[in-house]
């Protein structure tokens, strides 16, 4: 994912995944990406916890999860 550092996303994304492995790469001045690596069984928990951080937080890859979390907002704009 790509993460834009505002109101201290980065430390929240870092903490609140702090239990996975991870790789963090400075793009620019206040841009990040963060590469998680998790379980399978665990995706839905993770898909769920990436959107409860908004705008700042963009998936990229892979496709396969680019399209839940679009299910997933299609489903929540539903309601």
């Amino acid at each position: 994912m790509e993460l834009t550092d505002e109101r201290g996303a980065l430390e929240r994304v870092l903490l609140h995944f702090s239990h996975l492995e991870k790789e963090t790469k400075r793009l620019d001045k206040n841009r990040y990406q963060v590469t998680l690596h998790y379980d399978k069984s665990d995706e839905t928990e993770i898909l769920i916890r990436i959107l409860s951080f908004g705008a700042m937080v963009q998936v990229v890859s892979p496709e396969s999860f680019r399209e839940k979390i679009r299910e997933r907002l299609a489903m929540q704009s539903r309601y």
